[in-house]
C-alpha cells in the first residue's frame, strides 16, 4: 500500500487506510450500531466496503456472521484486505475488487442474509474539482449511485434479507424510491441530529426484501449534548462503548 494513515478504534483493533482518501467516521459508527443487533451471523455482503471497517466494527462487537466486502478502488480493497488480516478476521471477512452494478459477477443472486453500505452520498456534480480523486469516488456518485447499491444487494439478498444503509437527510427520497423500486421494503427509519434544534446530518434505514409495506420511525438520535458540540449525548457515548472493548 502506499502512504496510509491509521486510526485505533480500540485496544484491539486498528484501521489503515489510503491517504488523502475518505476515513473512518461516525457515520460507519452510527450504522454499526444500528444494524449491531441484525447481524450476529449468517452472510453479510459489505458494497463499497471502504477499508472494511464496518465489518470489523461488527466483528470486533461480537458478531459471528461472515462477510464479503465489495470496493471498486483497488487501494480500498487491499486495505481492506490488509486490515482484516491485521485484526484477526480474515476468516470471517473477504474482500472483492469490484463495482456494485457487477455484483452479478461476484455473488450468486440470493446469498446473503444481510447486505450493509455506506454509499456516496453526493451527486457527481458536486463537491470541489480538485479533491483527491479518492476522496471524490467516495463522496460523489463518480463510479456509482445508491441506486446501484440498491440493485446490487437486491441481487444479492435472500427473500427476507435485511438491508442497511446510512445516507443523506436531503436525499432520501432517491434512497427511499430505489430501495421499494428493487424489491426492498423500507421497514425502519432513524433521523440523526447534531444536537437539538439543529437540521438532520444523516439518515440510518433498514429494509427487508420482499416484505409487505410498514415504516418505523425510531426516536431521533443526537450526537451531542448540546450546540457547543464538545460533549457526545448519552446514546452516541453508549454506542461508542458498544465498539470500545476489542474483541
Amino acid at each position: 500500500m502506499d502512504r496510509e494513515t491509521v486510526t485505533r478504534i480500540n485496544s484491539d483493533l486498528v484501521i489503515k487506510e489510503p491517504y488523502g482518501g475518505i476515513r473512518f467516521g461516525t457515520d460507519a459508527l452510527l450504522l454499526a450500531g444500528f444494524a449491531q443487533s441484525r447481524i450476529k451471523k449468517g452472510f453479510c455482503v459489505d458494497l463499497g466496503t471502504g477499508s472494511g471497517v464496518l465489518p470489523l466494527l461488527l466483528l470486533s462487537a461480537g458478531s459471528r456472521a461472515r462477510f464479503s466486502g465489495l470496493e471498486i478502488q483497488p487501494e480500498y480493497a487491499a486495505a481492506a484486505a490488509e486490515n482484516a488480516k491485521t485484526n484477526g478476521f480474515e476468516r470471517q471477512f473477504s474482500v472483492i475488487c469490484g463495482s456494485a452494478d457487477d455484483a452479478a459477477s461476484y455473488y450468486p443472486a440470493g446469498c446473503a442474509d444481510h447486505v450493509i453500505t455506506n454509499p456516496p452520498y453526493m451527486r457527481a456534480d458536486c463537491g470541489r474539482d480538485n479533491e483527491n480523486p479518492r476522496l471524490s469516488v467516495a463522496r460523489r456518485e463518480i463510479l456509482g449511485g445508491v441506486g446501484s447499491f440498491c440493485r446490487a444487494a437486491a441481487r444479492c439478498l435472500k427473500s427476507g434479507g435485511s438491508f442497511f444503509c446510512v445516507y443523506r437527510p436531503d436525499r432520501i427520497t432517491n434512497l427511499l424510491y430505489e430501495m421499494r423500486s428493487n424489491g426492498i421494503e423500507p421497514k425502519r427509519l432513524r433521523v440523526v441530529f447534531p444536537s437539538a434544534g439543529k437540521k438532520p446530518s444523516l439518515i440510518l434505514a433498514e429494509g427487508k426484501k420482499d416484505a409487505a409495506e410498514g415504516l418505523v420511525f425510531e426516536n431521533a438520535l443526537y450526537v451531542y449534548k448540546n450546540e457547543s458540540h464538545r460533549e457526545y449525548g448519552g446514546e452516541m457515548e453508549e454506542i461508542y462503548g458498544r465498539f470500545s472493548g476489542g474483541k
